[in-house]
């Protein structure tokens, strides 16, 4: 099963308990990184880079995992958790959204604001862990691109060629 690595600030304490929870209890390996009780002074950005990194450090390792972070302002958390080189992070508010950012930038962190329903943040969740990035040129392509500009700091444009047998014939 897919392995989840979630934490929370204090305004998402209760839903990313709770989600952390429905995740046991669904078969993934689960790790929680955030606080062991709810602290009113917990802030956000050291969950998010200690996610992210947990996360890249386990996909570097071959580990099919993800994040999950809950937090008082979601965009905030997106921008911590995408310090981590190799982090996606993204937020999605219902299960379409996660498949879209999977399928399209291959996100593997995914942000809740603490006060979205729990109900529909698992299903979101489950979308995100279970949809994966489309094995095509374009999608790669624009990969390597992000990845290059967040190593070296330009894009000299990873040209992905295919040869002509390659590339799958469509009729309509």
């Amino acid at each position: 099963m897919t392995k989840i690595h979630f934490a929370a600030d204090h305004a998402g304490y209760e839903l990313g308990r709770a989600l952390e929870a429905r995740a046991r209890a669904a078969g993934h390996e689960v790790v929680w990184h955030g606080a062991e009780a709810l602290d009113p002074g917990d802030d956000y950005p050291i969950f998010a880079v200690t996610v992210g990194t947990a996360v890249v450090t386990d996909q570097d390792a071959g580990v099919d995992a993800f994040g999950v972070l809950v937090v008082d302002e979601p965009a905030a958390g997106v921008v911590a958790a995408n310090k981590v080189n190799g982090a996606r992070a993204v937020t999605a508010a219902s299960p379409r959204a996660a498949a879209t950012t999977r399928a399209t930038v291959d996100a593997n962190v995914l942000v809740f604001e603490g006060i979205a329903f729990e109900e529909n943040a698992w299903l979101t969740i489950a979308a995100f862990v279970t949809t994966s990035l489309p094995h095509n040129v374009d999608a790669g392509r624009r990969i390597l691109q992000i990845e290059e500009y967040e190593n070296s700091g330009t894009i000299e444009g990873w040209a992905v060629q295919l040869e002509p047998e390659q590339i799958a014939v469509q009729h309509d």
